[in-house]
Formats: C-alpha cells, structure tokens, sequence
C-alpha cells in the first residue's frame, strides 16, 4: 500500500494490481479506499468474466486483459468499469472497439515500434491506445508523439522498489516518467 500512495503523491493517476500477483485483490480493495480521488485503481491480467467479477467487487475503476475477450469487455462494461482489452493487430483492435472497448491495450508493444502506432491512428483515430509491455523511460515520449494516450508501464517504473521497500526510488522513478509524460 505504500508504494501506491508514493505512486499517487507523484502523480500517477492509474495503478493496475495484476491478478496474477499474491494478494492482488486484498491490495487494490486496500489502494481503492485509501486512494479515492487521487488516482483510480484497476486490476490487470483479467482473463475471463470471474477475474473481471471478482476485481469490480474489490473495487477496480478499470480491467485490463492481455487479450481481446468479448465476455470481460461486456461484463465491465454493464458494471461501469473501463475495460482494456489487450491486443496485437489492427484486427483484434477493431474487435475490441467493436465490442465497446474506448482503450485498447497494444500488447506487447515492445514487439512494435512507436511508428506502428503512428500508422495505425490513420484509419483507427477514434481509439485510445495504451502501449503496455516493455516500454523504456527512453522511448516514452515517442510513443506518446506517435498518439498513444498512455502509457502501461509496470517494472520500468517501480524497479524493484516494491520488493525492497526503496521508496525513495519509486518516488525518483516516479517523477523521471511524470516529467516526460508532462511534456507530451
């Protein structure tokens, strides 16, 4: 919990606790009361219509898949959370803002170049993208200058500050990613 709130402090407007994390729905229950109002709290690797269930009880503003699931992006979306399904082409993008998604996660993106994202606004300007899955600090802003509307970014940021406790460094990474981020 203390490195949510660090996270926040700084400026962080999104935290995803990932399902696939011990205690992850404990942790975002915890960072959904505690943050109301500084910054909304999701979950991430929901991969069916149970995770999305049991994360919207917890309290997730947003659910976020590693895949294109129909079902999950239906179920947030009759519950009011944002739904981020993830995909890789320009098909699976369509399916999901088909189905209702307004973000779609481009995951990987690590095994795309900014310049994708660039050529994909073209005929797809009406979607949101998140590059999520390998983004350095050093590409951020070209990412963002090629149209994504965020940015997913989980070790790059939070190194490994969360296990040790540093959390003089997760505040240091923190503003290193808030500073490029404010520039775009």
């Amino acid at each position: 919990m203390a490195g949510a709130l660090v996270l926040a402090e700084e400026g962080v407007e999104a935290l995803e606790f990932p399902l696939t994390s011990p205690g992850a729905l404990a942790a975002l229950s915890e960072a959904a009361g505690a943050l109301d109002g500084q910054a909304v709290v999701g979950a991430g690797t929901v991969r069916n219509v149970d995770d999305a269930r049991r994360a919207i009880d917890a309290g997730a503003c947003f659910v976020v898949s590693p895949n294109v699931s129909v079902p999950v992006i239906e179920h947030a979306l009759a519950h009011d959370t944002t739904a981020l399904p993830g995909a890789f082409t320009p098909t699976e993008i369509t399916v999901a803002t088909e189905a209702g998604a307004e973000l779609v996660k481009l995951f990987p993106a690590a095994s795309h170049r900014p310049e994708f994202l660039r050529q994909l606004r073209a005929p797809l300007p009406h979607v949101g993208v998140v590059p999520t899955g390998g983004i350095a600090l050093e590409a951020a802003s070209e990412w963002l200058a090629a149209g994504a509307v965020a940015l997913g970014v989980g070790t790059p940021l939070t190194g490994e500050s969360l296990e040790t406790g540093d959390f003089a460094e997760l505040r240091t990474r923190a503003r290193a990613w808030r500073a490029i981020c404010r520039d775009r």
